[in-house]
C-alpha cells in the first residue's frame, strides 16, 4: 500500500509523465454545448495542451454513444450538426477514438437518420457475426443482415 501511496504520490507532483486520457461524456458534452461557462474555459485550456502536443484525448464508444443520445433527446440537436461536431473533435490531432469504426457509424447516424447505435452495431455486424433484433426500422436503412428472435421460433 506504501508504494501505491507513493507511486500516486508521484504523479500528483509531476516526476510521472501522463499524457493519454479516456473522455468522460460531461466533458465532451461541456465542449459542446458551452452551458457551463467555468467548465468550458477550462476545457479550452485543455484543448490548447491538445492542440500543444502535451497531452492525448481518447474517445471510448461508450461517451461518443452517450453524446449521441444525449445532445438528440436532452439538448434536441438534430443527428446532423451532432454527427459534425463529433467528427470535427475525432479529426482533431491528438484525439483518438477506441475503435475506428464510430466514424462510420457516426456518418451512418446522420446520413441514414439512425440511431447511433444501431449504426455501429450495423458496423459489428460481419464476418459470421448475425445481428439479432426486433427494431426493423433503422436496419432496414443499413447494410447489414439481421435477423429477429421470432426468425428462430
Amino acid at each position: 500500500m506504501k508504494r501505491l501511496r507513493k507511486k500516486f504520490t508521484q504523479m500528483e507532483l509531476g516526476t510521472v509523465k501522463m499524457n493519454k486520457f479516456l473522455v468522460d461524456t460531461n466533458v465532451l458534452i461541456r465542449l459542446i454545448v458551452k452551458d457551463d461557462e467555468s467548465k468550458f474555459n477550462t476545457i479550452v485550456n485543455l484543448v490548447k495542451k491538445v492542440e500543444n502536443n502535451e497531452m492525448t484525448l481518447i474517445l471510448p464508444t461508450i461517451t461518443i454513444a452517450e453524446c449521441c443520445w444525449l445532445l438528440k433527446s436532452f439538448y434536441k440537436l438534430d443527428k446532423q450538426t451532432i454527427s459534425k461536431y463529433l467528427l470535427d473533435i475525432i479529426e482533431s490531432e491528438n484525439v483518438e477514438v477506441e475503435e475506428n469504426i464510430v466514424i462510420v457509424a457516426l456518418k451512418l447516424y446522420a446520413e441514414k437518420n439512425v440511431d447511433f447505435a444501431d449504426a455501429l452495431l450495423s458496423l459489428k455486424a460481419k464476418d459470421n457475426i448475425h445481428l439479432l433484433t426486433w427494431d426493423k426500422k433503422d436496419f432496414k436503412k443499413l447494410s447489414c443482415e439481421y435477423f429477429t428472435p421470432d426468425d428462430f421460433i
